[in-house]
């Protein structure tokens, strides 16, 4: 049957293994749906803004010299794309022998080697996904040539990251700043006003939510900043975790998302 099809939705992860691995495969496009979660996926808004916004981001990426995140308190954190890679998950398998998972929506920037100084400022509701914590108290982190090289703060949260880099098992790039991601999957609002944490974790392990940045240290780190400001050159995307210029909800998804209209 799928040496005759065109598109598969595949439910459980094990068409894409099989495919994969057959000698004889076809040009299908396969979709796997990630259903783990049923009332975080009631809040995603479906829409081809995903698509549209990814979009856009790589046209500006390709033209652009430089991506700058602010996370506060006067932080900046610069890094050049003369050499950046770009990988774009969306959700959607619109050519054939493309494979992707559903619900998507990442842009992911892989610096190559580039240089990337400045300094991040993590605040409490961040989220550092490896370990499952989603942080009590502020952190100050310094990257010099693309090295993370000062983790500030006694926390419990930053003794963790210490920890947590220390186990690396590849020393020589343990402290690398690999890339970072940036989300684009729009969600409702919650109803309540309670931390509701561990929804919040699942989600941003799943899908990035639009206006969330990440920045990927070494091989098993992911630091997700929730309210960061993110520019290319002078052209701001994200605005304290919001979307912003060119990246901007349409009226759909701003109605279905729950966002005011100003």
């Amino acid at each position: 049957m799928l040496a005759r099809s065109e598109f598969a939705i595949d439910l459980v992860g094990n068409l894409t293994k099989s495919i994969s691995a057959d000698e004889h495969r076809t040009d299908i496009r396969v979709l796997t749906l990630k259903c783990e979660n049923i009332h975080e996926l009631n809040r995603l808004v479906v829409s081809s803004g995903v698509a549209r916004r990814a979009q856009a981001l790589k046209r500006l990426a390709t033209s652009s010299k430089e991506v700058r995140i602010s996370s506060g308190a006067g932080s900046f954190l610069i890094a050049e794309l003369s050499s950046a890679q770009y990988v774009m998950k969306t959700g959607i398998t619109s050519q054939r022998d493309q494979f992707a998972e559903w619900p998507s929506g990442i842009f992911n920037i892989d610096f190559g080697g580039e240089q990337i100084n400045g300094e991040l400022l993590l605040k409490p509701g961040d989220i550092f996904l490896e370990t499952g914590q989603i942080l009590s108290d502020p952190i100050h982190l310094e990257i010099e040539n693309g090295n993370l090289v000062e983790i500030l703060g006694d926390s419990a949260d930053a003794n963790r990251m210490r920890v947590h880099l220390q186990n690396e098992p590849n020393v020589d790039t343990a402290y690398q700043l690999n890339g970072i991601s940036l989300g684009l999957a729009l969600a409702r609002k919650l109803k309540d006003n309670g931390p509701r944490g561990q929804e919040l974790l699942q989600m941003s392990l799943d899908v990035h939510h639009a206006g969330w940045s990440s920045v990927n240290i070494g091989n098993s780190m992911t630091l997700t900043l929730k309210e960061a400001s993110v520019l290319f050159d002078d052209q701001m995307i994200f605005e304290s975790g919001e979307l912003t210029g060119v990246l901007q909800p349409d009226p759909y998804e701003r109605s279905a998302a729950g966002i005011k209209s100003y």
